[in-house]
């Protein structure tokens, strides 16, 4: 995996029963597009204990993040795709340079 300076971190919970069209969407495509724009490394989905989920994206650097975000047709492109389940949906997006690695002895 290749080494991120930054992260985009989107935490999302979604209602009881809705879970499998928001999935099938990330599975089926949306992940891979946002992974297809330049800079972006990786992503990881995490299954949150307490509940809900996190999709962790590693990122050669802010500037393509930036890069990332002033791409308005992509953005409303990603909104519409979103529109038929964002009521059943709560979105947190966090962001952040990677200040310090470290890696087990």
């Amino acid at each position: 995996m290749n080494e991120a300076n930054f992260l985009l971190i989107v935490r999302f919970s979604i209602e009881a029963g809705h879970e499998a069209p928001v999935l099938r969407w990330l599975d089926g495509g949306h992940v891979a597009e946002v992974l297809s724009q330049p800079g972006f490394l990786w992503c990881r989905r995490i299954k949150v204990d307490n509940g809900g989920h996190l999709m962790l994206y590693g990122i050669e650097s802010r500037t393509a993040f930036e890069r990332y975000e002033a791409n308005q047709d992509l953005k409303a492109k990603f909104a519409r795709e979103r529109a038929p389940f964002e009521k059943h949906m709560r979105i947190e997006r966090i962001t952040g340079e990677v200040e310090k690695s470290y890696a087990a002895a």
